[in-house]
């Protein structure tokens, strides 16, 4: 998200490098990164500009979003994002082509859900694109899980590809219950957890994947200085936390790298921000994380 501005854009290719040299090949961007520090797009063009300098484009799977990129310059709020009508995605996915400098993207989501827009017309727009090649995959974010069928049904009838990804912040701590009902942007619900409905319908649709973002609650898990936000302070979260580190203890390992390693074991794909080589490196090291049955069962029921 940061690339390009807050993490300097030689920070930045410093990280990709060592993640690529490590076997990486899935990079999550959005059209409107970082709209809030920079002019957005700053994180799509620093890609662009690594990928042609590399020339790797072919190795790497990536992501990026439409819908939340703001249309008045210096002014995020989300009053003036772009929305999801046809006219703004076939916009957007133009704007990320070109700052990303590729033919197609490997997975487009809808970064929110705009009810302003008939569902029919957003999901009949992503279908385009998918059916033209533009897009492979196509997905969806920040989502309600009656909203994800609902599209997904609508595409069938329109016989057009089906959202396949949807990603969710989700982490090994679950907030307090309100948060999973979903906060309001300019009047739309904005789901952002992942909640029990959603885990349900994932597991009746194998078709579907979670991208898991924020899994490391901003760093919450390990440092002092990065209290958990006040959602995540209840005693069913205490109670957790506690198991969680026990259980980095007994492994040797950090409270990070067993929540990376705990949603990779749920078949969860954590989308890990860095804004250092010292961070991604400890994130790297949950890919050789093994957690046994008994572990993931404490951790799970904790």
């Amino acid at each position: 998200m940061n690339f390009g501005t807050s993490t300097p854009a030689d920070t930045a290719i410093a990280i990709l490098d060592r993640f690529v040299e490590s076997g990486g090949t899935f990079i999550d961007t959005s059209n409107n990164y970082n709209q809030w520090h920079g002019h957005g797009g700053d994180s799509e063009e620093l890609l662009g500009r690594w990928m042609r300098e590399r020339g790797n484009r072919d190795e790497l799977f990536i992501a990026t979003k439409c819908g939340a990129r703001t249309t008045v310059p210096g002014d995020p709020a989300d009053a003036h994002w772009e929305g999801l009508s046809s006219p703004a995605i076939d916009d957007a996915v133009k704007g990320s082509l070109a700052r990303l400098g590729v033919e197609q993207i490997d997975l487009y989501y809808a970064h929110i859900d705009d009810r302003s827009t008939p569902l029919d017309e957003t999901v009949g727009a992503f279908g385009r694109l998918a059916a033209d090649g533009v897009v492979d995959l196509i997905g969806c974010s920040n989502t309600a899980t009656w909203r994800l069928d609902r599209a997904r049904q609508t595409a069938a009838a329109q016989g057009v590809a089906q959202y396949s990804v949807i990603q969710q912040q989700s982490s090994y701590l679950w907030p307090n219950p309100p948060e999973l009902q979903g906060q309001r942007r300019h009047g739309t619900p904005h789901y952002q957890h992942a909640g029990v409905e959603h885990f349900d319908y994932l597991s009746e649709h194998p078709d579907m994947t979670l991208v898991a973002y924020q899994p490391l609650l901003a760093g919450s898990y390990t440092r002092s200085d990065r209290p958990f936000e006040p959602r995540y302070a209840h005693p069913t979260a205490y109670v957790r936390y506690e198991v969680l580190r026990q259980a980095a203890r007994d492994l040797g390992a950090t409270p990070n790298q067993v929540v990376l390693a705990w949603l990779l074991h749920h078949n969860v794909i954590p989308l890990f921000g860095a804004s250092s080589l010292e961070q991604l490196e400890e994130a790297l090291a949950a890919a050789e994380l093994h957690l046994d049955a008994d572990l993931v069962d404490q951790l799970d029921n904790a």
